[in-house]
Formats: structure tokens, sequence, C-alpha cells
């Protein structure tokens, strides 16, 4: 039976369990959620490889051999050909075979560097070797095969296959007459003696034909009578490495064997060795009709959001309008529910050991990427190595403290020392120093996992933007549209609730307004203060209006090296003579709450009483008499200040004005104030930092910390990098909160900024809209609950 007439026999109930479908049928499948419950899985313990006959002349050629290797980045092209059930090899051993290791390297090359290899060689194209094909890769891997074949044509190398079916595949294979062998292996018994001794030892080994040696034969010998499993592991990857070093294998890919069953067979089990399905335990009930069309109903949510989002790859998030966005397509390790909880996500443990230095993280089961990749340890390994080498200050910050990761930033390493695959579902993460709170900085939204090997993220899920979310991007317009579209084999059953969400970039408050009023809109936010206080009182929307205090704070911050607030008595006056509380609480009203520091409400730290101010008394402690003349200063100014804020902006100004300063406001655009607050150009800063993970860490040490704050430029001083630091090594939340006390305290003393307010977040939902919950996490909106009502 043909594949196209399995999947039509399955849809229809007339077959019960099903195995090799055409791609366009398994992918049609696995969108119907009734026949995806069905499907079952498990690697095979097997490995296709390449296998080069070190006895002839082109196959026994070194520099051939690493050419050919080195440009084979089955990373790239396994995926591609053979999407979800294969998984790209790095060794001959298959994972759940002793000695498999699933976070090695093979070393890479260019088209160039092959070249040059071949031609040091005395080795000029055209090249022609002669190949046996395993009938299996020249039919249903075929694919694979093409692909592997024209990766090395652009080096100039034929390869002519001589063998036409299994009987001259098996003839070729015995008598070792072709250069390469093009090939798989399953295991006969589970056990790495199966893939070492019984294929290359000289005189017995299937394949040794085509390679053996003493050392090869010493090793598989010494394994075979070992009984430590530890030291069985080291013999059999250094066989391996025998192999791989040479290079005499190149290893392809692993099959993934899988089942579907349809909706009325239950109990269906695979294993990796015969009998591979659990026939004699497998029952039937009465299954829901099959040809029953599935409906997702839940309707499409459309959001408008005031700034805008000009790039969609998660290492260079920078703004909350990514952050609002980017949770929904790429996930983390750990995620930030509501109220500040940290707890596992993609990872389904995390546990620490050696006191907060080392942290053990297992990946959860059944969690796929958007083209139906399996995650694994390697993909976190490469999300986070990325980020390191070309992600933004941010994300760098936020995962320097593993072992070795300073090097990754400084271009003096490729591999990030401390992190370490135990398997393709666990690894472990060294610190340099411990930091209890670890798993919380993973929860930056920014480090959500990206399949390795993905270069850049594209504009819609078919062309790279993969993740593992409850939505893929079905298209992008950098800083004016976002659409998403329901991910139909997300791992959180049941969600998301709706068929997906379109984010509409750079709205004006007013127009927000009005979309939402005209129904165009399902949930409105980022209005003028008065506009959302009239929305309040509209009895169609009070109903459906939600607010949570947000991990955010606004605030002055001066420049305290130079320039004409590098004078503290100067700060000290203003700081103490601008009523902000009052300023806040007559333009923003109930959509704000005063800050009394940097750190908000929630977290360590928090300072809950307002300070008392000097000028209440008619005193300025410690500051000259300010000057009747106006001095210019000169800011660099969040855009949201003049939008959302721009009452309070005017008032602010209108205070500096009676203080005797007139402020200059230096830039115009997003990009600019970002540029600018690194280099800390002007006197004084008005913006604003949103938490990227729940912990008063990312406030002291995120924007004050001399090196490493976003805001060190302007006012960073070794008093509070050292208490940062300590604070960061500490686990007794007790001390800890002392510390960040005391942070605050020399705030306040030194007047470092002015605190001005933490804001209110907030959402107002159409009627019709049901679900609508915000927290102050990372998105606010939980927007897999939201649903349209018909």
């Amino acid at each position: 039976m043909n594949a196209s007439a399995i999947g039509a026999g399955l849809r229809t109930g007339d077959i019960e369990l099903a195995r090799d479908l055409s791609p366009q049928d398994l992918d049609s499948i696995l969108r119907d959620p009734r026949l995806r419950a069905g499907l079952v899985e498990t690697p095979k313990k097997g490995t296709y490889f390449a296998l080069f006959n070190t006895k002839s002349t082109l196959g026994g050629n070194a520099a051939l051999r690493r050419a050919l290797a080195g440009v084979t980045r089955s990373q790239d092209f396994v995926w591609a050909a053979l999407g979800r059930f294969a998984v790209p090899a790095t060794g001959i051993l298959p994972p759940g075979i002793l000695g498999h290791d699933a976070g090695r390297r093979r070393p890479l090359m260019s088209r160039d560097e092959a070249l040059s290899l071949l031609e040091g060689a005395g080795l000029m194209p055209p090249i022609t070797l002669t190949a046996a094909v395993h009938p299996i890769l020249r039919d249903r891997h075929k694919a694979l095969t093409a692909a592997l074949f024209a990766i090395w044509e652009e080096l100039g190398v034929e390869v002519r296959i001589t063998t036409t079916d299994m009987k001259s595949y098996l003839e070729a294979q015995a008598a070792g007459n072709i250069d390469i062998l093009i090939s798989r292996w399953m295991a006969d018994y589970e056990d790495p003696d199966d893939f070492t001794f019984n294929l290359f030892r000289s005189g017995v080994g299937y394949f040794q034909a085509f390679f053996s040696s003493d050392e090869a034969d010493r090793i598989a010998e010494e394994a075979r009578i070992e009984s430590r499993p530890a030291v069985r592991e080291g013999l059999y990857r250094k066989f391996e490495g025998l192999l791989l070093d040479s290079p005499v294998v190149i290893p392809l890919f692993h099959e993934v064997d899988y089942r579907i069953a349809g909706p009325g067979v239950r109990g269906v089990a695979l294993r990796s060795s015969p009998p591979f399905v659990n026939y004699p335990e497998i029952g039937k009930t009465e299954a829901p009709s099959v040809n029953a069309a599935h409906e997702w109903g839940g309707g499409v949510i459309h959001v408008p959001i005031g700034g805008g989002v000009h790039d969609f790859d998660p290492a260079t998030m920078a703004i909350l309008e990514q952050a609002e966005t980017m949770p929904l397509v790429f996930e983390t390790l750990t995620r930030d529910l509501e109220g500040g909880r940290v707890v596992p996500w993609l990872a389904s443990e995390v546990i620490p050991e050696d006191g907060g230095a080392r942290f053990r993280f297992r990946l959860r089961r059944g969690v796929r990427f958007h083209d139906g990749r399996a995650v694994s340890a390697r993909d976190v390994r490469y999300t986070f190595e990325r980020i390191l080498q070309k992600g933004t200050s941010a994300g760098r910050f936020l995962l320097a403290p593993i072992r070795g990761a300073q090097s990754l930033i400084d271009g003096k390493a490729s591999d990030l020392e401390g992190f370490h695959i135990v398997s393709p579902s666990e690894f472990v993460i060294e610190l340099e120093k411990p930091l209890s709170f670890f798993p919380v900085l993973v929860s930056w939204p920014g480090a959500g996992i990206l399949p390795e090997g993905t270069d850049v993220v594209g504009e819609s899920w078919r062309r790279g933007c993969i993740g593992t979310g409850p939505y893929r991007v079905a298209s992008f317009e950098p800083g004016k549209r976002l659409e998403l579209e329901r991910n139909p084999a997300y791992w959180r059953e049941g969600y998301p609730k709706n068929e997906g969400v379109v984010f509409r970039f750079g709205v004006p408050p007013e127009e927000i307004r009005s979309e939402f009023l005209a129904g165009r809109l399902s949930l409105a936010s980022d209005l003028l203060p008065a506009d959302a206080e009239a929305l309040r009182q509209d009895p169609r929307f009070r109903a459906t209006y939600r607010e949570s205090p947000s991990l955010v704070t606004y605030f002055v911050m001066f420049n305290t090296h130079k320039g004409v607030f590098a004078d503290a008595r100067a700060r000290r006056a203003v700081a103490q003579g601008i009523d902000a509380a009052g300023i806040v609480r007559r333009t923003l009203g109930r959509h704000a709450i005063p800050a009394n520091g940097l750190i908000p409400p929630g977290l360590l730290g928090y300072v809950a009483k307002p300070r008392v101010r000097a000028q209440a008394s008619g005193q300025v402690s410690g500051a000259h008499t300010v000057s009747r003349e106006t001095t210019e200063v000169t800011a660099v100014v969040n855009p949201i200040m003049f939008g959302e804020f721009g009452g309070f902006t005017k008032e602010l100004t209108q205070a500096f004005r009676e203080m005797g300063y007139s402020i200059r406001v230096t830039n115009k655009t997003m990009a600019e104030f970002l540029g600018a607050q690194k280099d800390a150009p002007t006197d004084i800063m008005i913006g604003r930092w949103i938490a990227d993970y729940p912990d008063a860490d990312t406030f002291t040490q995120g924007v004050l910390h001399s090196v490493e704050g976003v805001n060190g430029r302007y006012c960073g001083m070794p008093a509070i990098d050292a208490l940062t630091e300590r604070a960061r090594g500490e686990i007794d939340p007790r001390t800890r909160e002392s510390i960040y006390r005391e942070v605050e305290d020399i705030i306040a003393r030194d007047a470092v900024m002015i605190p001005l307010f933490h804001e209110q977040v907030y959402r107002f939902a159409r009627p019709e809209v049901e679900g609508l919950r915000v927290g102050f996490g990372q998105p606010i909106v939980l927007y897999e609950s939201l649903s349209i009502r018909s």
C-alpha cells in the first residue's frame, strides 16, 4: 500500500495503526488533534552514515575525507530533507547506547577551506567517487542522499553509484571494491559492542573491508571485557574518536520510529528493538467519527501596541514591546508566572547542585519546534552561545555567570565551557561562582530556545522564525504588523484557545481608543490617562477591565560623573525640591504608583514608605541655594515619555525649570535613546527599567552596576557595585533584603536618581473577549488563554 493510501485510510478509519506516511500526509494528520493524540514515537537504535573505504586510493586519502566531512553540515540538511522523524547524528553510537555523546561537535569548514585542503593534497576537480548506497537511501530517504551529494558536487566531487538493489549493495559491501558506502546499521543488540567490535574488528567485522586497525581492535577487545560502565563508556568514546577524527565515518542521522493510532485505538507503545509494537497490549474503544471536521474556534485577537517591534530575533530583545510578543513564539527553560513565581517551563526539572554553583536541567518530554523537530539539549546550548556571541548586552549580562561565558563574549572561544550535555534531554550548567537565583535569569524572554543552526530569524515560521510557543509567525512586517497563527502541535494540551493574534505596532493613543470603540481591536492599552479613565467609567468595559502592578520603574537618572550634576549638592537640591509624587498623582492617577526608590513593589528591598522631602520644612539638606538664573541641561528621553506620559513629562520639565534648569532633549527615536544611554553623553536620562526577571538584582545590577548596568556610565559607583555583587552570591533572602535596602539608602543619600513611578499595567477587553488576565510578568497578557465568544 502506498503512502497516500495509508494516510487516506487513517482518516476514514479503515486503517487503525499507520506509519510510512508521505511528508504531506503526515503534516496534515498531525494538524488534527484527534489523530495527533494517537502519535507514539521512539528513537531507533541505529545510525545512517557515510563510510569511506580507507583501503581504496581515493577513500584512503585523508585530505579528501576531511574536506568532504568538513562541508557536510548534517544539522542543516537532515531536518530539511527528512523532517521531524530524523535526528542529525554526531557519531556512530545512537542515543540510548552507552558511549553516545549527545553534546559532541564535529569540526566543520567552509567551501573555500575545503577546496584549499584538496588543492594542497594535489586533488583537482573533477573527482569521481564510486559508491554503494543502501536501497532505503535511494527510496524513502532519497532526498537526503541527493542533498548530501549536492554539497559534495560544490567541491567538484561527483559520486557514481554502482549499486541498483539490495543484492548488488550487499555484494559491494562484502567486496570492498568501492570508495564510499552510504549505509545504515540497526542494532542487533543494544550495546556499543554492536557498533564497534561487530562492525570493524579485523577479520570478523561487517565493515572491516572498509576500515580496521590494530588500535581499534585493541580498544574494542578491552571494552568487551571491562565491567565498569564508566570505563567502558570512555573506551567507546575513544573508539568513536578514531572513526571521526580521521575521519573514516561521516555520521548522518538517527531515525525516529513512529506509529499513528486511530482515535479508537488505545495502549500503543513502541520499543527500540523487535517486536517494535506491543500488539498484545493494544485495545480498542468506540471512536468518534473520523469524518467529523475539526474546527478550532476562538477567533483572532487583534492587539494594538503604541511602540514598535523592528526585530523579532530573541537574541536582540531590548524593549518592552519585544518582551510582550516574543514569548508567544519562543519559550524559555523557566517562566515567570503571575505574581513573580518562576517555574520550570521547557525544562521539567531544575536541580541546584554544589551550593548553587551548578544547575542540572531536564527538558520536558514531547516539546517540539514549529517545524516538528524535537527540542534537545543541543538547541539550548546553541541558543545560549548565540546570545553570548551575537546578542544584546542585556542577554550577555544575564548569561555571563556561566563558566566560560566571558570568553565567548570576547571572541576567545567558540564553545561554552560551563555547558555540559549529559543526554539529548539533560544538561548541566556550571557557574563561575554560586548564584542562587540563576534559574530566574533564564526566564528572560530573550533566552527563548531556537533550533541549533539558526542563523537569521526569518519573517515567518516557514522561513526560519521557529520556536516552541503556542503561536507560529504567519507574517512579520517590522515596525508595522505581526500575525501569529495557532501552533497546532503545541505541547500544552488545549492551548491556545484562539486561532491567532494580530499585533499592530506604532498605534497612537487616540487611534487605539477610536479603533477599540469601533470593535476593530480586541484589547486596548497605552491610552491617554483621561481616555483610560473614561473607559473605566463606561459600563460596557468596566467588567472587562484588568490591572496589575508591574515590575517597572520610571526615573530621572543624573550623570554623576560629568557635567552640572557631577556636583552632589546640585543633585540633592533638585531631587529634594521636585515633588515627583505630586506630579504622578495629578497627571497619571490610578495608572501609576509614586516610586520611593528604584526597586518596585513585590521584590526584595522595596521601600514602601516615602522618604521625607527636606524642602517640605523649608530646608534643602547639604545643598546650595538654587539660582534664579536658568541653566540648560541636556537629556536623553525614552520616547514613551512624550506619548502616553506626555502630561507627566510636561509637568516634570516645568518643575526642573522652577529649580533653575531648562531641559534640552537630544534624541527623537528609541534607537537614539538606546544608543545614547549607553554612552552617557547628557546631563540627565529620563527613562524606565523593565525587569528582565522577577528579582531585585535586575534593578540593582542591571541598572546601576558600573560595567554591566545599562546606566552604569551615568551613575555607577564602587560602593553600589560591591553591594550588588555581594547580593548575587547570597542565598539567605533576609540578608539579600538588607543589602538591597542599603543600595536604596545610597541612591537616596547621594541623589543618584529621582524615582518617579511604578506603572500599573492594564488592559481593556471588548465585551465578547473572554479569559483576560494581566500580570507583571512578560508577556503581561496570557494571550493563549483568550477567546472570542461567538
